[in-house]
């Protein structure tokens, strides 16, 4: 048997999950596959998020079409795993914000031209933040995952 993950962690995921308005459900879900060492079936996601097979499966079809998640068959069951990594949900967390809240807002001071060099600003800036939030991200969970696999190693 291998192990799972923590249920604070998955909580953890899932809330960073939830901003892509997938629903609760489907993003416990995907944080529970993210977190997990193998593929899943349906009934271990169950079992790890306390939600019901109609709930699991709903949300895994979900998962499925819009490309986050994956399955493979083994033998008559589907075994589910999700290869993105969280550096990639952040990105997509941050490309939603901008499409759902800075577009809009940028289109509505575009009407006004003395702004036009204030929009491309905010744009500049938001894309130098999402950059360096990827990047502090990655260094930070690095240098995490090199101090645990140290500890373990000792």
């Amino acid at each position: 048997m291998h192990s799972t993950p923590p249920q604070t962690l998955i909580n953890l995921v899932s809330r960073l999950v939830s901003r892509l308005e997938l629903g609760e459900a489907a993003s416990k879900v995907l944080a529970t596959l993210i977190l997990s060492e193998f593929p899943l079936s349906q009934t271990e996601i169950v079992h790890l998020t306390g939600y019901s097979l109609s709930q699991v499966s709903s949300a895994l079809s979900l998962l499925v079409s819009v490309g986050l998640v994956s399955f493979v068959k083994s033998g008559r069951k589907k075994l589910y795993f999700s290869d993105k990594g969280i550096d990639e949900l952040l990105g997509e967390i941050a490309r939603k914000m901008i499409e759902k809240d800075l577009k809009p807002l940028a289109r509505e001071l575009e009407k006004l031209p003395k702004e036009r060099e204030k929009i491309q600003s905010l744009m500049d800036e938001c894309n130098q933040a999402i950059e360096k939030l990827q990047e502090t991200f990655l260094l930070d969970t690095l240098k995490n995952m090199r101090s645990m696999n140290a500890k373990i190693n000792r």
